[in-house]
This record gives structure tokens, sequence and C-alpha cells, in this order.
């Protein structure tokens, strides 16, 4: 969760810092330009999301999956709607 909330502020600082900085070079503002600012900040937004994860340790965390014929074995009908729907 903590890696959304990062990326999701990196990706507006990042925006808005490429805006300031092409305002500053005179570059006209149309799609291109748009497009450009979208697309770094994503990636940027991206890269900040991963490195949280790698640095908090999130991304290792095992997922404690049941599979289907577990649930129904187990008669538990919580267990077996949560293997039907795919939930963990």
């Amino acid at each position: 969760m903590l890696g959304f909330a990062l990326s999701t502020i990196a990706f507006f600082v990042a925006a808005y810092l490429l805006n300031r900085y092409l305002d500053d070079q005179s570059i006209d503002k149309n799609f291109s330009r748009k497009l450009l600012v979208g697309t770094v900040a994503t990636v940027i937004s991206i890269g900040a999301g991963w490195a949280t994860d790698k640095l908090t340790g999130e991304e290792d965390t095992p997922q404690k999956s049941v599979s289907v014929t577990d649930a129904m074995q187990s008669g538990d009908p919580a267990q077996v709607i949560k293997a039907l729907s795919g939930i963990k």
C-alpha cells in the first residue's frame, strides 16, 4: 500500500516538474507534449512503486493460496467460495 501511495505522489510531482521544465524551454502545449509528460511521469511512478516494494520487502511476502480441491475436501463453505472466486 505504501508503494501505491508513493507512486501516486511521484506521478504528480514528476508531471508538475516536467511541465515546468518544458515551459522554461518554450515548448508549445500540444498533444505530443502532453503524451511525453504522461509517459515519463508514468515510468517514474512505476519506478518509485517498484523501489518502494523492494525496500519494504512487500514484494517477497508469500501469498497463501488454497487449491479448489483442498477447499472442497476441507468442507468449509467460506474456503470453497474464496477458492472458486480467486480471493486469497
